[in-house]
């Protein structure tokens, strides 16, 4: 199994959208002949460039109500609307980017996955970060969120984990989860048709 990821960015960083990164993520399985790779999952997710605005002077509110709804809310539930995290959530790492989930599509055949798909997409530009989702979107239980060290804010549907903490799946992972899946071209096509829909109901 294996991660690939699309997103541009600018040269410069002259306007507010320019400090986020949208990335489509694609999970991708091989046949049993290993000769040909499918997708079985997509991803997508925000990276909000935070330590970036913060050193250039960009207000982090400016920036995420720019963008979306989704990541508005979540900037606003993080931070009460400021430019440093809420002091309840005792985040004291350093952080130089927020990476924010907000769509996710697993085929049937990777549901076991899921919990290793998620920490190494959450850690594919480094550790300095705070991982951010809505307590559903991934559809794992609360159990599996709190192995990968997501923690609840109160009163809110938004999850959050730094990911320079260790956490109970790196103990019981350390070199990452293992993943045997063949893959068939029906696969792709399920997640393909599940991911238009997910897109038609974001665009609404």
């Amino acid at each position: 199994m294996r991660l690939r990821c699309e997103f541009s960015t600018p040269v410069t960083r002259s306007e507010v959208d320019d400090y986020v990164r949208h990335m489509v993520i694609s999970i991708e399985c091989f046949d049993k002949e290993c000769a040909e790779a499918y997708i079985v999952g997509k991803l997508a997710m925000d990276q909000i460039l935070w330590s970036d605005a913060l050193a250039d002077g960009v207000p982090l509110f400016d920036i995420c109500d720019n963008d979306s709804q989704g990541l508005h809310e979540a900037h606003v539930i993080l931070t009460k609307g400021q430019d440093s995290f809420r002091s309840d959530l005792r985040i004291k790492e350093v952080t130089n980017h927020v990476m924010f989930l907000y769509g996710a599509v697993f085929h049937p055949s990777i549901h076991g996955y899921r919990q290793g798909i998620l920490d190494t997409a959450f850690n594919l530009f480094g550790e300095e970060s705070v991982s951010l989702m809505w307590l559903d979107t991934s559809g794992l239980s609360e159990s599996d969120l709190a192995e990968l060290g997501f923690k609840k804010i109160a009163g809110e549907a938004l999850i959050f984990r730094h990911s320079a903490l260790r956490t109970p799946f790196d103990d019981m992972h350390p070199q990452g989860q293992d993943a045997d899946v063949e893959a068939l071209p029906e696969f792709e096509e399920w997640v393909e048709k599940e991911w238009q829909q997910f897109k038609n109901v974001a665009e609404d």
